[in-house]
């Protein structure tokens, strides 16, 4: 904004220098989904340890391949991702909370364990009354959470929730309360069960239709709650009110009847009042309420501010019974490990792989129980996640179907997918397994090398192949099948990645291509590294350069864009992302006149054109050895 000049002197203006720093995103933050014994299904939990794995989903289990896939990834040096659990059959632990102050019991407050699981089963509920019941009678709610039996018994985790009531309008409600605050139980307020804005609940004591005799309109008295309603004044102004009730009219329109009713009232010579009458056992208290001035009826008994209008109020308020380490009254069921269907599951609900949909950002995918599925299948799920991927710019490391040899392995891995966004890798891994005695257990090497692309991320750079002697497998025991040079040259012309064991270095990964790798493909993203580097790039222009939208479409923004997207691309040069000695031979940024013509600008289009000269890994090593013969001295 310019000074405006006023007075003789010196004026200070500072001029913005037109820079927006465009910063890289992360490249490493790792997605798994599958089977787990713990954790809200179809949702993306964020962890950044096994132990917050350990606390969210379980930890190891033995029927879950993805526990084993996360311990891998943050073993091989990742530091950050996304696990969905997908699980068929599995049930939460609950609870009911019931008031038994009333002549039947009435559940007030269902509680189920935070997630579906046998976990759930170890949960112990307590409910304390913190003071005599009142409009605002509170509870303490203690959650304890054991593992074990017997003797092996022990706590794990406790919460304590205090002065809860059930007030919809108060601070401790305990439904927002305790959902908001509690890792091991939600709560929910019964349907069917209403309260009104002072926290009574009698919207059940109502029996419809009311009938008149003389005077007096008389409800029928709920078997439940004991209360029957008594309505007392003239009988045409007392006939419209039965009327109102009895077609349930809405909040607005039976409010403005009761409003008439009122009016008409007190024009008249009666005097109209309503009666909540208590026919609990052992007690006669009633509430009579008088009719008044224009409106009072109506904002004395709450009608028209809750319930649609239709709900009558009392000393007649909810709150659990005192319950002292209660287990669940329904058990928690695990489920078992879902097929493709499940896997896949659906981009409306965004179940499965579609949850990762409310992701803000993931870069490396794994799934480890395609291995475990029937080809058809697991390359439904493959086709699927490829898809995912490609939409989201992200990088899906494949796992082959169990059973895949030598000799079929690369027609299969052509057949499964052509993405530019994945590749593959072979064969399995073995590593020693805590919960078999630590015996060998074959398994995915997703989450291994999901682990392996963080590590080469954070010592070298997303443009560095994630493989060679630097990419040792952490963790793992053996590789199922070993694998020579021939062999290794064979699959690795077709694009599949091997996993070897040397003398020294031990075991690592052996290939850097992509599913579109193969030599017959001669793709431009052949190799795991140009891809990844291609997708960094995407992601981290497409969120830096936000601020140019319905920015004028000139010189002027074309010069900062210019600038912003070049300083962007030469810290990369300088960190020896690019090929060249030079900037001009590792990168160009151009928006101008060219890109941007004046049809694209009356179309509110801006066009900018990045490139980038990549660093092909050296796949291939050649030595030349020439023997000097016949040398003459000089």
């Amino acid at each position: 904004m310019s000074i405006q000049l006023k007075y003789p002197g010196v004026y200070i203006e500072e001029v913005p220098s037109g820079v927006r720093t465009i910063a890289g995103v992360s490249t490493s933050i790792a997605a798994f989904v599958g089977y787990t014994r713990k954790g809200v299904p179809d949702k993306a939990v964020h962890i950044t340890s096994f132990a917050d794995f350990e606390r969210s989903h379980g930890g190891l289990d033995r029927e879950s391949p993805v526990s084993y896939a996360v311990q891998q990834f943050f073993l091989n040096g990742g530091t950050e991702a996304y696990v969905v659990r997908v699980a068929t059959g599995a049930a939460r632990a609950s609870w009911e909370l019931t008031d038994t102050n009333t002549p039947t019991p009435v559940t007030v407050l269902n509680t189920e364990a935070a997630s579906p699981g046998t976990w759930g089963n170890g949960l112990e509920l307590t409910v304390q009354h913190t003071e005599a019941r009142n409009p605002d009678s509170e509870i303490n709610l203690l959650v304890k959470q054991f593992t074990g039996q017997g003797s092996e018994r022990r706590l794990v985790a406790q919460e304590v929730h205090r002065n809860l009531n059930l007030n919809s309008h108060s601070a401790n409600y305990a439904v927002a309360v305790v959902n908001d605050a509690s890792q091991l139980i939600r709560v929910e307020r019964p349907a069917g069960l209403t309260f009104d804005q002072a926290g009574f609940a009698v919207s059940q004591s109502i029996t419809f239709p009311l009938t008149v005799t003389d005077n007096i309109m008389a409800g029928t008295v709920d078997a439940t709650t004991g209360f029957r309603i008594e309505l007392d004044a003239t009988p045409d102004n007392m006939a419209d009110l039965v009327s109102a009730i009895n077609s349930k009219l809405s909040a607005a329109a039976f409010d403005t009847k009761l409003q008439a009713i009122e009016s008409a009232e007190d024009g008249s010579t009666g005097t109209g009042s309503l009666k909540l009458v208590s026919q609990a056992p052992g007690e006669s208290s009633a509430v009579t309420i008088a009719a008044g001035a224009f409106g009072g009826l109506t904002r004395t008994i709450g009608l028209g501010l809750a319930n649609g209008g239709r709900e009558f109020t009392g000393d007649a308020q909810h709150r659990p019974a005192v319950i002292t380490a209660q287990l669940p009254t329904a058990k928690g069921a695990d489920g078992s490990k879902g097929g493709a269907t499940e896997l896949q599951g659906s981009p409306g609900d965004k179940s499965g792989i579609y949850a990762l949909r409310d992701v803000d950002l993931f870069n490396l995918l794994s799934i480890p129980e395609t291995r475990d599925l029937p080809d058809s299948e697991a390359n439904a799920v493959i086709a699927a996640a490829v898809h995912l991927c490609e939409d989201e710019r992200a990088f899906y490391i494949v796992d082959a179907p169990s059973g895949k040899k030598l000799t079929d392995i690369a027609i299969w891995a052509n057949g499964a997918s052509h993405s530019r966004n994945a590749a593959t890798y072979f064969p399995a891994i073995s590593i020693s397994d805590p919960l078999d005695g630590f015996r060998l257990r074959p398994m995915a090497p997703s989450g291994t090398l999901a682990g392996v692309y963080a590590r080469t991320d954070a010592t070298r750079g997303v443009w560095k192949a994630p493989a060679g002697t630097d990419a040792t497998l952490n963790g793992v025991a053996g590789i199922s099948i070993p694998i020579n040079d021939i062999e290794n040259g064979n699959i690795n012309i077709q694009g599949v990645n091997a996993l070897r064991s040397f003398p020294t270095y031990g075991r690592v990964a052996w290939g850097a291509r992509t599913m579109k790798g193969a030599d017959a493909q001669s793709d431009e993203y052949k190799y795991i590294p140009v891809r990844r580097l291609a997708l960094f790039l995407e992601e981290s222009l497409y969120r830096g350069t936000q601020w140019v939208v319905f920015e004028p479409n000139d010189e002027p923004l074309w010069a900062q864009i210019r600038l912003n997207v070049g300083a962007f691309m030469q810290n990369l040069f300088r960190q020896g992302a690019f090929q060249g000695s030079s900037p001009r031979q590792a990168y160009l940024v151009k928006c101008d006149r060219e890109t941007t013509t004046q049809n694209d600008i009356d179309l509110g289009i801006v066009n900018i054109l990045v490139g980038f000269a990549p660093l092909k890994p050296a796949e291939f090593v050649v030595i030349k050895i020439q023997q000097m013969a016949g040398q003459l001295e000089v």
